[in-house]
């Protein structure tokens, strides 16, 4: 099937059946410039697949990006991190303390003013306006990270690949909003009720920190 691919630099070109390795050989061979290729996955029924190609010189900034969510209150702590590589996933990676046994939501909020408490957040970020869904879902937020599971000593460690958050640019940028863990288990929009479709009937807000970037 012919995928469209949008060049950086200005080139838009059809390829058939196209694969990172390929176009970065076939590129290189003509203009003997080394590529940074990133994929951004395909959302159903919205967009396909789609791949970002930058050359030498780049005009942009090539290091790791690293944010942070500080989660704090009476009962619950913890610390969450985001990095990203330009042409990589977002590796979500920390540590929480002081939950209910069992399993917890993970969700990022469209909102990160916490003037108001948690539960002034708004929706899950959803600037594809789906239904709610698993992080492993052709169909989800982006916000739907999932669920995080608490021991007996309160503890969770997470430690989470997602390809659909992104930590610059528009429209799936998450920096500036709010990571919220919740009450109940996300039932990832299979719970076969309404609410299961809007926030997989997760209940209230636990902890909630706004995602900041680190210099």
């Amino acid at each position: 099937m012919d995928r469209l691919v949008n060049i950086s630099f200005n080139l838009l070109i059809i390829v058939s059946s196209i694969d990172c390795a390929t176009l970065q050989k076939a590129y290189s061979d003509r203009q003997g410039r080394h590529l940074l290729i990133r994929r951004v996955p395909a959302v159903e029924e919205f967009q396909s697949d789609i791949y970002e190609v930058f050359a030498k010189p780049y005009n942009y900034d090539l290091h790791q990006i690293t944010a942070i969510a500080v989660l704090k209150n009476d009962e619950v702590s913890g610390e969450i991190t985001f990095t990203q590589l330009p042409a990589g996933p977002v590796h979500i990676k920390g540590n929480i303390t002081g939950l209910p046994l069992g399993k917890h939501g993970f969700h990022i909020h469209h909102s990160g003013d916490l003037r108001s408490g948690c539960e002034k957040l708004g929706s899950h970020f959803n600037p594809y306006f789906v239904q709610h869904g698993g992080p492993l879902d052709p169909l989800r937020h982006v916000g739907d990270i999932g669920n995080v599971e608490a021991g007996n000593d309160g503890t969770v460690e997470v430690n989470i690949i997602d390809n659909l958050v992104q930590l610059t640019g528009y429209p799936r940028g998450v920096v500036g909003r709010a990571v919220v863990i919740t009450s109940d288990p996300d039932d990832y929009g299979r719970g076969g009720d309404a609410n299961s479709l809007v926030d997989g009937n997760s209940g209230k807000p636990i902890v909630c920190g706004v995602i900041a970037y680190i210099k």
